[in-house]
């Protein structure tokens, strides 16, 4: 298994941080990946659930607390959607999270997968999305794995080449917002391949 996009973990003790302010110890398996791959994405990438197959792993959490998207403030975006004792581990572009599962064991917790997408059923053609009295029930969080290793062992799928920053194709996986974000050079280099598809440039 290879690590791509990684960003150096620029203070170790931020994984004490967060275990502190979350109120839980993370595994040492997962702790030590932070510490050699914090931020990074595992290729194969691929993961199956209880529920469906084929989904995306996804990049661990940055545990560089100062940068905008990090490990604490994106639970801070999601706590109310998920129970008491979950905490998220990686997101995937799609905005859906793996995470720890404090609920039966405080030092075992098991691995699940948090879908962003609200649950819905089908009545008369019609989607509809049934009423619930806490708002992490309007959720899907399905059963991963026993372990992060078990979760690691078993990622399948094609193994991805790691491309250098200008060779990303950024627009296939950030929204319109997060691609301003990033430098003049960088959004010139979208923009060209937006035209040639025939779709407007982004403009701060």
């Amino acid at each position: 298994m290879n690590w791509l996009y990684e960003k150096q973990l620029k203070n170790p003790m931020s994984i004490s941080e967060v275990e502190n302010s979350f109120g839980i110890k993370f595994p040492e398996d997962y702790k030590k990946i932070v510490l050699e791959h914090n931020a990074a994405m595992p290729t194969p990438n691929t993961i199956d659930t209880s529920r469906e197959k084929a989904k995306a792993f996804g990049e661990i959490l940055n545990f560089n607390l100062d940068a905008d998207e990090n490990i604490i403030s994106l639970y801070e975006e999601i706590k109310n959607k998920i129970p008491t004792d979950v905490f998220p581990i990686t997101m995937d572009p799609g905005g859906n999270f793996l995470c720890f599962d404090y609920r039966e064991s405080k030092n075992d917790p098991k691995v699940l997968r948090w879908d962003h997408e609200q649950k819905f059923i089908i009545e008369d053609k019609e989607l509809v999305i049934e009423d619930h009295e806490n708002e992490f029930d309007y959720y899907y969080l399905d059963y991963v794995a026993d372990s992060f290793t078990e979760v690691l062992t078993n990622l399948y799928g094609d193994v991805i080449k790691e491309k250098k920053l200008d060779e990303v194709i950024w627009e296939d996986f950030l929204s319109v917002e997060k691609l301003k974000e990033f430098d003049d050079e960088t959004i010139t280099q979208v923009n060209k391949r937006l035209i040639k598809k025939g779709l407007p440039p982004i403009i701060k």
